[in-house]
């Protein structure tokens, strides 16, 4: 079966199974190059407390404090690596607004990462992953 179109004055014929095909072979494609995310937690003035920014070139994690007061910035990341299995982590960043901590990772091409950031008891979302940012590797 196949469907017509007009194209610069000509008909032309594009079979619908091949277009079916291609999504069908290559669902991931989208996210195939990456996609970055960030998460910000505020406070209840909403002030910003602190970032964590996921850079898909590269793999990595950007943890920064933006306010003073709260105690330490730390993120926690969740995702499913190749192989199948879960593999869950945790970073720490400065108590101070002094810069961003790099963390460097290999989640594998196309992965999706779940991440929160949190400071002291206040998070950018919750601990059964709700709300979580999502990013792909």
């Amino acid at each position: 079966m196949a469907y017509r179109h007009e194209l610069g004055g000509m008909m032309k014929r594009t079979p619908i199974l091949a277009v079916i095909t291609a999504v069908a072979l290559f669902p991931g494609a989208a996210h195939a190059r990456g996609l970055d995310a960030v998460a910000r937690v505020f406070d209840p003035d909403s002030r910003v407390l602190a970032q964590a920014r996921f850079v898909a070139d590269g793999d990595r994690f950007e943890l920064a404090k933006r306010a003073d007061g709260g105690g330490r910035a730390y993120m926690q990341y969740k995702y499913i690596r190749k192989d199948g299995g879960f593999q869950s982590g945790e970073h720490w960043g400065l108590a101070e607004t002094s810069g961003a901590v790099v963390f460097d990772h290999d989640f594998g091409e196309g992965r999706k990462v779940l991440f929160r950031v949190c400071v002291g008891d206040l998070c950018s979302a919750t601990g059964d992953q709700e709300n979580w940012t999502i990013a792909y590797a």
